[in-house]
């Protein structure tokens, strides 16, 4: 008896432990996305609904409330937490309580800004290129930030676009922080 309820015990940790890996193989924490009118997308997430709504030109408003009840209008209610879109800004992902906002037109340097909902505080407003990347922690992400140089840097190739170098910072969720990983990567831009 002992025996069966110490394996069961190790057997529970184990799961555990793979569902905690597993949520780490992505930055951003699983949504589903339904698309509920005319360029208008409602994203549902454990503890959130976030409606995005195309604005003008570019950007759009999102609305983020809780996920019960399951209301995706594109209209707010008191209680919803309101982003309006200021350049360029789209949905690009949740983690726990914390949003993740793109900001951005062009297919290099894209702005990042990551809210706190639990607060709604921004927690950090930083620029990067690629994806975000998952950390070496449950408390980290990544981000590459670009830079264009005059010549290629040493060890890169040499081709007809403009040279640079990315460099790959890690983000705290907690505070906001970042801090150089010390990795570096060959780039390109337009």
């Amino acid at each position: 008896m002992t025996f069966k309820l110490a394996w069961l015990a190790a057997a529970a940790l184990m799961l555990r432990a793979i569902g905690l890996l597993h949520a780490q193989a992505s930055p951003f924490d699983p949504v589903t996305r339904d698309t509920v009118g005319r360029g208008i997308n409602c994203y549902h997430h454990a503890r959130y609904i976030v409606v995005e709504r195309p604005v003008a030109e570019v950007g759009s408003d999102l609305f983020i409330r809780p996920a019960r009840p399951n209301r995706c209008a594109a209209d707010s209610l008191p209680g919803d937490i309101v982003l309006r879109n200021h350049d360029a800004e789209y949905f690009l992902g949740l983690r726990g309580d914390l949003l993740f906002i793109d900001n951005g037109t062009g297919p290099d340097f894209r702005g990042l800004i990551l809210v706190d909902l639990r607060t709604q505080r921004r927690l950090l407003q930083t620029d990067y290129v690629g994806d975000v990347v998952s950390g070496p922690d449950a408390f980290t992400v990544g981000v590459w930030h670009g830079y264009e140089l005059t010549q290629p840097a040493a060890g890169c190739p040499k081709t007809d676009m403009i040279p640079g170098v990315d460099s790959l910072f890690w983000i705290d969720l907690r505070s906001g922080s970042t801090r150089f990983a010390q990795r570096t990567r060959c780039a390109e831009r337009q």
